[in-house]
């Protein structure tokens, strides 16, 4: 009788492991490809945070796609959808590229966190989230306006150069919202972009490309007056600084603003007198928020204490000049972003 009732409950047990393991979350992951740079980490803190979901028994499994373009985004979404996801998160390339694929997802049935890049116009989603771009360009216009307040009181012009990142929502809003502050206030006209807008596609390589071309190709007078250059990311910052200092045309040149707070893109700065960088924080480790969500999502629960209603979280910046570089490097987000 003993024997039996062991074998019972063992047989439960078994039956119980069973029924918990088919409860959990199967938990499908779709981003850009790369090895490096921003994307390049932020794959990597997907891959590590759903393998720490994985551990703790959160989800039960994950499946991950990653695609240079959008027709293999699509094809990830395909073979994801075929597998049986709970949820998906998706990071697409290019919003309007991925925006059926991502309609198949909700059509489905599945709840869909869409991250960083926006589909515009875009509903039926569990969620979206981000980091707070238009904050970002609204602190960088504000910044402008008093780094250069004595010059625009003495009614000065700012030239400057524009670096964006691509076509995207991301680079749209971090632009539009710059220049939401600065069109607000009576120094309108004092901002002068010098050149059409330079579409890096996020690349160091491009940017210095870019740079040494217009150097190359501009007269003296033009160079000489350029006060201010506008980027979107670090990595266009590295790239642009490998030939700035070599030009010495660039007498006037005194500010760099860009997105990110790479610990090496700092560092190009810390001998540097002339020009500075500002910078804002933006993580790779905020995909780690995009899972979150997403499991959330697909467990019927909150995130940051609210009902998931399709609506856009976002993610809070850090401002970063020379004032302030240090106690970011002693922060906490600073550890987070460099824990793997």
């Amino acid at each position: 009788m003993k024997k039996l009732l062991a074998i019972l409950i063992s047989l439960c047990l078994v039956m119980g492991c069973a029924a918990a393991l088919a409860d959990g979350i199967k938990l499908g992951i779709v981003t850009p490809d790369a090895d490096h740079g921003f994307t390049g980490e932020s794959v990597a803190h997907a891959r590590a945070e759903a393998e720490a979901m994985k551990a703790a028994g959160i989800i039960e499994d994950y499946m991950m796609a990653v695609g240079a373009e959008a027709s293999k985004q699509i094809s990830g979404i395909d073979e994801i959808l075929n597998w049986g996801p709970d949820a998906i998160m998706l990071w697409p390339l290019e919003g309007d590229q991925l925006r059926n694929a991502a309609q198949t997802i909700i059509d489905e049935g599945v709840p869909l966190v869409i991250y960083d890049r926006l589909i515009e116009n875009f509903t039926g989603m569990a969620g979206e989230i981000m980091g707070d771009n238009v904050t970002i360009g609204n602190m960088m216009g504000k910044y402008l306006l008093k780094y250069y307040e004595d010059d625009l009181k003495e009614g000065k012009k700012i030239n400057y150069l524009l670096f964006i990142g691509d076509s995207s929502t991301v680079s749209k809003q971090r632009t539009d919202g710059m220049l939401e502050i600065i069109n607000a206030s009576e120094y309108k006209d004092n901002f002068v972009l010098i050149h059409d807008a330079f579409q890096t596609d996020w690349s160091n390589a491009k940017s210095k490309e870019q740079m040494e071309n217009w150097l190359n190709t501009t007269d003296d007078a033009t160079v000489a007056d350029l006060d201010l250059i506008v980027t979107h990311d670090d990595e266009i910052i590295d790239g642009i600084m490998t030939v700035i200092p070599e030009d010495e045309r660039l007498g006037e040149l005194r500010l760099l603003t860009s997105v990110g707070g790479r610990r090496e893109t700092l560092a190009t700065f810390d001998s540097v007198e002339k020009p500075e960088l500002l910078t804002y924080f933006f993580s790779p480790s905020y995909i780690r928020e995009a899972l979150r969500l997403t499991v959330a999502a697909a467990k019927g629960e909150t995130y940051q204490d609210q009902e998931i209603k399709g609506q856009q979280f976002l993610i809070p910046t850090i401002e970063i000049d020379k004032s302030t570089v240090e106690e970011y490097r002693n922060s906490a987000e600073f550890a987070d972003r460099y824990s793997i």
